[in-house]
């Protein structure tokens, strides 16, 4: 039983570019989200989603090239970083440790 539609979807050139546009400055976003959280961690410092979502508008007034893209795209982008990093936590307090002693 198919239960969804795959949809094809032909951009033009134009709409091409945008939507690469878009996912660039969305990657670099996170890319920076996640360079603020790490270096909160090394310093023993916590930052919340609401914290960095909050940051948004000054990204916006520093780089002007963000306005055009929406701020629910941006907060999107956040909100998976914040989801991916927490999951990363609970996956790594879930593993077993591994005590070395014992593999030699």
């Amino acid at each position: 039983m198919q239960l969804t539609l795959p949809i094809h979807i032909r951009p033009t050139p134009e709409q091409e570019s945008v939507l690469w546009d878009i996912s660039e400055k969305c990657r670099l976003v996170y890319n920076f989200g996640l360079s603020e959280r790490r270096d909160a961690y090394k310093n023993k410092i916590r930052i919340s989603y609401v914290k960095q979502q909050n940051g948004l508008p000054d990204l916006k007034q520093k780089f002007p090239d963000y306005n055009w893209v929406y701020s629910k795209v941006l907060q999107g982008t956040l909100k998976c970083l914040d989801s991916d990093y927490k999951s990363f936590f609970t996956r790594r307090k879930s593993l077993p440790q591994i005590n070395m002693s014992l593999t030699r």
